[in-house]
């Protein structure tokens, strides 16, 4: 028999995916390892070969391959018509019948696909394929030819289109399994595919065999179990409207079970597929969906597959099963509203940048030890480990208090949860280390001087900085290595940045409670214009300058002309200069700027074209909304200044200190991450200065493949000129690209897989309730945006995004109102539309996805409400 065409299992070796499909070689390796799975064989991709021949000489093959020419779902129902009526050659029914003439003739068969592209780790293509049950000996030919023809189907098609498979070369291959004459079948999960549990197991059930659950024909019963105490936790009747059994001489039949309003498993049955479903799970070392029947109370496994749509969690994030479990928040998306990973080159340098932390405060690598480290970096993202907060603060409403400043819907899902499982038993930093000890007087004279003379602190302090900007470039100048540079830049930005801005904000932080405290609740609604067009914001200050840039824009010129005039250097002199100084100041930031893959508005100003040309045909003037904002927020304080003076003399003027300490360092709050972002940039372009060479040298495949390394293979490859850095890039990407590929990250889960959110809120007919962050009413149509630079922004627009960072400052000139899926008080949005004026509402789940662009809206940031307007 030709081992190419027909496969059998159990079958000693196995074949290729290529040859049997992912499913047909799960079926092969489960019979290796004595998993319960019924005998039968696989028609492989080599035996449907003549066929494909075949419809290749057809006409309608050319309308198939060409999908951007004709129709495609017109070209997949022709292409299916003419498979569902091809003949068996001689050699496939030689080998068909040779195969079925192991059986007796009343053998009954369920036929299915098996497709190399199908149930595959990345992929599905659920509910796409054909599978055909009761199939006997006399019509197998009709059932494989129509398990064949769906490989054609149109809903197969796209989803290949959608997942980048080639769809000019079809392939598939069919499993021809003895069937299991069931009377309870079902599905299970080896984790809870709706909380993402790893230590869950979870199974529907309905009685006779199994299609109706994977067809959604009917509800099933759900059973929910814990696979670390092996102990059902939950059960939940389903209505089993429908069930199909397998009649005795082939086909079924579809009735509704006299047992509908029973639970078809019993509590052993259940334990016993828990024990299945780990078993294949280790066999694996994956995350599994299996299909299962009983039949005469004997537990078979029909099928096992890679569960595609699971969160992964690295290996340094998870504790093993039963082990006290850790808490994360996705300060990636609570702090900088960026959904996907992050590079690999940027999770090396804030892995950097956490161990240089720990080395200069705590005297330990904070990046090598995920139980004692207030946060960890890992393939792509950020964290902040709460477990570990959990313990030193000693006080869940405390830490709930300071995570609603930035993540207001984390913050609720943390209050809602029981934490005593989550505190770590770490207690490594809870004792103060001598380190930081060292750099305590230091903080502390610079909260001194802030609180007594603010403005010669203020003045002191921006001479310091421009000092750092200068030791900065002049250690980017260095031809050293990138890890040492890497290493001096960072220790210079906590020495001479970090630890000199951080104190200034805190102290402004303490000082707006005492000002709250000594007006009073009354004054509660005046103090909120305190936050409006505060000095010293160098994010408002880019916004202010991209302004003046806009105002010398030649009058009605075309984005390709302006790009064109740029390039050329052919534009008024007034602007080019002023185009020159803002890049020269700010070229260094961009969308995503905590990314150091991320280009710079340097490197790519087209990126800030559409807004310099929206900035120039508004009609409001971005400098005036500011002066008219500084005025308010002066008349707000002078109005509850007066107010006090009346009442309390001492107070009053107690109160103006204060607000003169506020209004010198609130604005401070941006200053730490800017001065981060230029530290980042230098080290971008010694980087890209190595791509060029390597990309020239053939070493890379492209410029941007660089960010796919580390610092240190960068170096390691310099050394070594056989170190092969595409191999290397192509490896550590592997688990980002999971991570990619999963369009919304929890913003909390914990190191078992399981997502923490909060329980849904019941909002009035016709509103949806988030929270307010910055007061006012506003109505307008909605702009959703997933990047700043995705669309054009218009005037009057609301905006809709994620979240913000600062390369989304220019979009809130032309804003009436922002909506934020993400975000708190002190995230990035609220803190700009409070600055300009906005009402502004945060904490809106799925905002980008409930909204639709033209929907007309009415947000008030004052109650946290959007109101949705017929």
């Amino acid at each position: 028999m030709n081992s190419q065409s027909v496969y059998f299992f159990p079958h000693t070796n196995s074949p290729s995916l290529s040859q049997v499909g992912g499913k047909g070689l799960s079926l092969i390796q489960g019979t290796q390892k004595e998993l319960p799975v019924p005998p039968g064989f696989i028609l492989s991709v080599a035996f449907f070969n003549a066929w494909f021949q075949e419809l290749k000489k057809m006409k309608v093959w050319e309308n198939f391959i060409h999908p951007e020419k004709y129709n495609l779902k017109q070209s997949c129902d022709s292409l299916k018509k003419h498979a569902l009526k091809l003949s068996f050659t001689k050699y496939q029914e030689q080998e068909l019948y040779k195969a079925l003439d192991l059986y007796p003739k009343e053998t009954l068969f369920a036929v299915r696909s098996s497709s190399p592209e199908e149930d595959l780790e990345g992929s599905s293509f659920a509910g796409g394929y054909e599978t055909v049950p009761g199939v006997s000996h006399h019509n197998i030919k009709e059932a494989i030819r129509k398990t064949f023809a769906s490989c054609l189907d149109y809903r197969v098609t796209v989803y290949k289109h959608e997942n980048g498979f080639d769809t000019t070369q079809p392939k598939i291959a069919v499993i021809i399994q003895e069937q299991i004459a069931s009377e309870i079948a079902g599905v299970g999960f080896s984790l809870n595919p709706v909380t993402n549990n790893y230590d869950e197991a979870v199974f529907t059930a309905n009685w006779g065999l199994g299609e109706t659950v994977v067809s959604g024909n009917a509800t099933p019963d759900t059973y929910i179990v814990d696979k670390v105490l092996m102990h059902v936790k939950d059960k939940k009747l389903g209505e089993k409207q429908t069930s199909i059994w397998l009649l005795p001489k082939g086909g079924t039949k579809e009735e509704k079970d006299k047992r509908h309003n029973e639970f078809t498993l019993p509590d052993d049955h259940i334990i016993e597929l828990t024990k299945l479903v780990k078993k294949v799970e280790s066999f694996y070392e994956k995350p599994m969906d299996i299909e299962w029947a009983f039949m005469k109370e004997k537990l078979f496994l029909l099928q096992a597959r890679p569960i595609t749509s699971f969160i992964p969690l690295a290996e340094e994030l998870q504790t093993n099963p039963g082990e006290r479990k850790r808490l994360y928040l996705d300060m990636t998306i609570s702090l900088q509203g960026i959904n996907h990973p992050l590079s690999v080159m940027a999770t090396s340098f804030f892995k950097d940048l956490l161990r240089i932390v720990g080395n200069t405060f705590f005297n330990r690598d904070l990046s090598q030890d995920s139980n004692k480290a207030p946060a960890l970096v890992s393939n792509g993202r950020i964290y902040l480990h709460l477990s570990f907060f959990l313990l030193i603060l000693n006080n869940k409403k405390r830490l709930v208090s300071f995570i609603h400043q930035f993540d207001p819907l984390a913050a609720l899902a943390l209050s809602e949860i029981d934490t005593n499982e989550y505190r770590s038993h770490s207690n490594k930093l809870i004792v103060l280390p001598w380190k930081l000890s060292l750099k305590l007087p230091r903080v502390a004279y610079r909260i001194y001087k802030a609180r007594h003379n603010p403005s010669r602190m203020n003045l002191q302090t921006q001479k310091e900085l421009k000092q750092f900007i200068n030791e900065a470039k002049t250690i980017a100048e260095k031809d050293i290595p990138l890890t040492q540079l890497a290493d001096e830049l960072l220790y210079a930005l906590i020495n001479h940045a970090i630890i000199r801005t951080v104190p200034l904000f805190i102290t402004s932080l303490f000082v707006k409670s005492e000002l709250m405290k000594l007006a009073g609740k009354e004054n509660a609604t005046l103090l909120e214009e305190f936050d409006k067009a505060l000095p010293n914001n160098i994010t408002t200050e880019m916004g202010l300058a991209l302004f003046h840039v806009s105002q010398l824009v030649p009058q009605n010129i075309t984005k390709e002309q302006l790009l064109k005039g740029i390039e050329q250097k052919n534009l008024p002199e007034s602007f080019l200069a002023a185009w020159q100084d803002f890049l020269e100041t700010y070229g260094f930031r961009g969308p995503e700027e905590i990314d150091i893959a991320a280009p710079r508005y340097r490197e790519n100003p087209v990126m800030l074209l559409d807004t310099l040309l929206t900035l120039k045909q508004s009609k409001e003037n971005t400098r005036e909304k500011f002066e008219e904002n500084r005025k308010r927020r002066e008349e707000a304080f002078e109005n509850v200044y007066q107010k006090m003076r009346t009442q309390n003399l001492s107070h009053a003027e107690h109160f103006k200190s204060l607000y003169k300490i506020y209004e010198t360092f609130a604005g401070y709050r941006e200053a730490h991450k800017y001065y981060a972002v230029f530290v980042l940039d230098l080290l971008r372009q010694k980087i890209l200065q190595k791509a060029n060479l390597l990309y020239d040298e053939k070493r890379l495949d492209t410029i941007e493949q660089i960010f796919d390394l580390t610092l240190k293979q960068l170096d390691d490859s310099q050394k070594d000129i056989s170190i092969n850095l595409k191999e290397i890039a192509i490896k550590n990407k592997l688990f980002i690209d999971k991570l990619a590929k999963i369009p919304d990250l929890p913003t909390m889960i914990d190191s078992r897989g399981k997502i923490i959110k909060p329980h849904p809120k019941r909002a009035k007919e016709g509103e949806i309730q988030g929270m307010p962050v910055s007061s006012g009413i506003a109505r307008g149509k909605i702009k959703v945006l997933h990047s700043p630079t995705e669309k054009p922004f218009l005037k009057g627009e609301i905006l809709v995004a994620k979240a913000t960072d600062p390369g989304w400052t220019p979009l809130f000139i032309n804003a009436s109102a922002v909506i934020l899926e993400v975000g708190g008080v002190l995230q990035h949005g609220a803190l700009v539309a409070r600055e300009y004026g906005l009402p502004c509402v945060t904490g809106v789940e799925n905002a980008t996805t409930l909204f639709k662009d033209g929907t007309v809206v009415e947000v008030d940031g004052s109650e946290g409400i959007i109101r949705l307007i017929k």
